[in-house]
């Protein structure tokens, strides 16, 4: 089955890594791939969960904070770059190494900011076999990706306590 977990809500990456574990712990061969979640100084906790549980994944993307601490915004050729070696590993995980399932962290996100071309996720989508569950996950609106997918679960933001200005905090938002 196609999944997708999509909105402005939060909790599509931590939907997506939970039935990634569940997969896992049912003896599943699993993958996840993060798409614009590079960094050479930060290490997102889930990564250190995934180390700790043996669960292979790749992070995709280029640095986003400055050493001024700013954070950038807009997509470059690097980004382009970076997407695009995230779809040629995903693209190895489904038809050479035969995961069972395979998880596309941002991938959707990664289509919408014009990293990726919408028709490459179309083909991965298209190319993947029955037997292999393949997770998206990512802000999107596109309706002719989501007609591809046997699950859509859009994650709505009713309320949420950054709106009173409280901070990220670890293991909870990252």
């Amino acid at each position: 089955m196609i999944h997708a977990y999509t909105g402005e809500g939060k909790g599509k990456t931590t939907c997506a890594i939970g039935l990634l574990v569940r997969a896992f712990g049912s003896g599943k061969k699993v993958i996840v791939i993060f798409f614009d979640k590079g960094s050479e100084t930060y290490r997102h906790n889930e990564l250190i969960a995934l180390d700790r549980l043996g669960i292979e994944y790749h992070v995709t993307g280029l640095e986003r904070m400055g050493t001024d601490g700013k954070f950038r915004f807009g997509v470059i050729e690097g980004d382009k770059k970076e997407a695009l070696r995230g779809i040629a590993i995903a693209e190895n995980a489904i038809k050479v190494e035969k995961f069972d399932m395979v998880v596309l962290d941002e991938a959707l996100s990664a289509v919408t900011y014009g990293m990726l071309d919408k028709a490459m996720l179309e083909k991965l989508i298209d190319d993947t076999p029955e037997t292999t569950e393949l997770v998206l996950t990512g802000r999107c609106n596109d309706k002719s990706i989501f007609e591809k997918c046997d699950l859509v679960t859009s994650m709505t933001k009713e309320k949420h306590y950054f709106d009173k200005g409280v901070a990220a905090r670890p293991g909870i938002e990252y």
